[in-house]
């Protein structure tokens, strides 16, 4: 519990840290956003061309073809004209006429202070000409500025009245306190006029441009905004608030999408996507008229001395034609982004989730389901950036969140490694006795701890003990002394049940519990346990060469050996626990090992042991007993002597006794007492202390048969004696 609390501050820190950084610092992230946004638009606004727009473009074709830059007005004039003869809709030209033609005769011969008694044509009075007898609208542009040289003007451009009307305290639209317009005399020859400015304050990557700029606590609107308010020949423009949640620009059947600062959220197309024709075609009427037809031409240049590009969220700079070409079609196609006033409230939710999300995945303490909570995250964050951003044209900024689920997702995958280190490191100290190094790397492998789950299992369960080890406790009587002679015995012990594959389970005083087919299954694995027996009862022989011949230290040990379904896996309390195995068939192994009293033998199994082996043994069945007092569920039991086949001499012994037992069973006590009698009296290298147990078996019954019983009831009394 005090880990589960130091991981969850280490959770709450960590999300503290990111929270309050993006509460801080939003735009930290405004490069990842914008090539988040970036890959998004690759994908959106995939019609092949515009259907709203043509650019006419003052390209280096046209400059090469006509004159230097800036080009004469007279050009511009005859431009307007041929223009004239299309089916347009509305001409935006994305050109700042501040200064006099100094190209035209009449202002050169000015500049000169020549007298000529003949007209000079004046290019600016054509191109004011040419503006004023329009049949199609024409929109000039201006920039507005901020510095401390205040520029006179004739005339103001046109402002939007009726905004003055509309409620914007909760705004903060950018405020200019200069202004650059054309020319009077062109000025006033236009239908009307807007901004050019495109300003993006945030970042070098243009995602917002503003649509109205406030001056002399007047409001104006964009050269783009002017374009559309003139094709809807709507004078009516007003902002509202939309469900206490974003800014709208209303106009005509438009609602416009805007921030606090009235600025539009680009959504860019690809390339390509306005239709542009150089403007030396059109002057020399090389073009196809009917392209014109219902549409906004926008007149600007790209010539690579004279523009300035502008860095996109898309691959590639556009010029500032295109700029406000992007913003009129994202207008009137309601292609925009829509600025919510509660992303932020929404990124701050999302990245609470994500880390509340990933915690909880501790409790399983799984590093692959950690992963796969992270990858649902993932997807549904995905799925939500993508439904907003492709249905209903909202940007999330999504850079906060998706470094949020990295770094949540480092920190879960490295608090379960610190975990999964710490459980490795109990798991080996736990098991470093218990197997060989090759199941205890098994085990380590087991990600899902599949092997220590509690389950029920076929197993082969051993118990040995030392024979009147209290005699020889108190015959050393010193506890270092004690310790190093039990070592002695126990590592031998140990070492050859490990080799067998079996697991030592634990050592209780001087006995060794031990079994085979847990955590891991094996093969033949009574064979295994009954080997592991036979070869410990081996050892102890040279063990005991380091004793005299009557010496009371000279160990022998009992061995009981059982095998059937038990419950093996991780048991105990919450803070120490132990890999056992529990059951009925774990308590007959232990009752086989205290029989080995009742006969004077050293080893004993079960019958459902014998039935199991493979290889060969020297074994004898020893009786029929049962546990504690019922015969129900009576099984045999059998001595066993070696490994390998008995020899001629001793497979006539073992026939005999199980010959003699066959006769007690059917109550022919006297036929039993005579073979176990012959057996006692022959020189037998197998254990003669079981025949004696018999004798006296029949005896007893030949006096009263009323002591008969084909079973041996096996309990504590009994084992006692």
């Amino acid at each position: 519990m005090k880990a589960l609390f130091k991981y969850l501050a280490i959770f709450i820190i960590v999300f503290c840290s990111i929270f309050f950084t993006f509460k801080s610092y939003p735009n930290l992230l405004s490069s990842l956003d914008n090539q988040i946004k970036s890959f998004l638009l690759k994908h959106k606004n995939k019609t092949q061309q515009s259907k709203n727009i043509i650019i006419v473009d003052i390209d280096d074709k046209s400059i090469s073809q006509t004159s230097q830059w800036p080009w004469r007005r007279d050009l511009f004039a005859n431009l307007i004209y041929e223009l004239q003869k299309t089916n347009l809709k509305v001409i935006g030209v994305d050109i700042l006429f501040s200064k006099e033609d100094i190209n035209s005769p009449f202002n050169v011969i000015k500049t000169l202070n020549l007298k000529i008694d003949k007209q000079l044509p004046n290019y600016d009075e054509l191109f004011s000409k040419a503006i004023k007898n329009s049949s199609k609208p024409i929109i000039l542009g201006y920039h507005f500025f901020n510095n401390s040289f205040k520029q006179k003007i004739a005339q103001k451009p046109y402002s939007l009245k009726i905004l003055k009307k509309t409620k914007i305290d909760d705004m903060n639209i950018l405020e200019a306190n200069n202004i650059n317009m054309n020319i009077d005399l062109l000025q006033s020859s236009a239908y009307s006029t807007g901004f050019l400015n495109i300003i993006n304050s945030n970042s070098s990557i243009l995602t917002n441009v503003p649509l109205i700029i406030k001056y002399e606590n007047e409001l104006y609107p964009s050269f783009a905004l002017e374009v559309i308010r003139t094709l809807k020949d709507n004078k009516d423009i007003s902002i509202k608030k939309v469900d206490n949640s974003y800014h709208e620009i209303q106009l005509d059947d438009l609602n416009i999408s805007v921030d606090k600062k009235a600025s539009l959220s680009l959504s860019y197309y690809k390339s390509n996507y306005f239709k542009t024709i150089s403007a030396i075609n059109i002057l020399n009427k090389n073009y196809d008229k009917t392209i014109f037809n219902n549409k906004i031409v926008l007149l600007g240049n790209s010539a690579l001395d004279v523009v300035n590009l502008n860095n996109t969220l898309v691959d590639k700079k556009l010029s500032s034609t295109q700029i406000h070409a992007t913003i009129i079609e994202n207008i009137l196609n309601k292609d925009f982004f829509i600025n919510v006033n509660w992303q932020d409230n929404f990124i701050s939710a999302t990245i609470f989730i994500i880390f509340a999300s990933l915690f909880l995945t501790l409790f399983f303490n799984k590093l692959l389901f950690s992963s796969y909570i992270s990858l649902l995250l993932l997807f549904f964050i995905s799925f939500g950036i993508f439904y907003f951003f492709y249905i209903e044209n909202i940007i999330i900024n999504s850079a906060f969140i998706l470094i949020s689920l990295i770094i949540a997702f480092i920190c879960t995958t490295t608090i379960i490694f610190i975990k999964k280190t710490k459980e490795l490191i109990l798991l080996k100290k736990k098991f470093a006795a218990k197997v060989s190094s090759n199941v205890m790397n098994d085990i380590l492998k087991d990600e899902n701890n599949h092997y220590l789950r509690t389950k029920q299992k076929d197993i082969t369960i051993f118990f040995s003990d030392i024979i009147g080890f209290s005699q020889i406790t108190n015959q050393i009587n010193d506890p270092e002394k004690l310790t190093k002679y039990l070592n002695k015995y126990m590592n031998p012990m140990t070492k050859i049940i490990m080799k067998n594959k079996g697991t030592v389970d634990k050592f209780i005083g001087d006995s060794i519990m031990a079994y085979w087919n847990a955590p891991f299954s094996v093969n033949n694995h009574q064979d295994l346990a009954l080997t592991s027996a036979l070869e410990q009862l081996k050892a102890l022989e040279e063990i005991n060469k380091n004793y005299e011949e009557n010496s009371p230290l000279k160990i022998k040990i009992r061995i009981g050996i059982n095998s059937g379904k038990a419950y093996v896996g991780e048991m105990g309390a919450d803070d120490r626990n132990d890999y056992t195995a529990l059951g009925s068939e774990v308590n007959k192994a232990s009752i086989l090992e205290q029989a080995c009293k009742i006969y004077k033998t050293s080893c004993i199994i079960s019958q459902s042991v014998k039935i199991a082996l493979k290889k060969d043994y020297t074994i004898r069945l020893l009786d029929t007993i049962s546990i504690e007092d019922t015969i129900k569920g009576a099984f045999n039991i059998y001595e066993v002597f070696k490994e390998g086949k008995p020899t001629q001499e001793e497979q006539i012994q073992i026939d005999s006794f199980e010959k003699a037992l066959g006769f007690y069973y059917k109550k022919e006590f006297q036929k039993a007492l005579d073979i176990f009698q012959k057996l006692e009296n022959k020189n037998s290298n197998l254990n003669t202390y079981a025949i004696s147990f018999h004798i006296k078996r029949c005896k007893k019954c030949l006096m009263n048969t009323s002591f008969f019983s084909p079973v041996t009831i096996i309990n504590k009394k009994l084992i006692s004696k």
